[in-house]
């Protein structure tokens, strides 16, 4: 094959790879966004079950 299409042809490659990894990573941290939570104070049950 001719060199210079085979260089094009890595080059195209390695755009569509970085542009895969860039969209795969946005995602990625869009799920990992914080979440309030409630929290109860802990209540020790053990001498009620008795």
């Amino acid at each position: 094959m001719d060199t210079h299409l085979m260089i094009g042809i890595a080059v195209m490659m390695g755009l569509i790879g970085i542009a895969a990894s860039r969209d795969l990573l946005r995602m990625r941290r869009a799920q990992l966004q914080p979440v309030a939570l409630r929290s109860r104070p802990f209540r020790d049950n053990t001498a009620a079950r008795r």
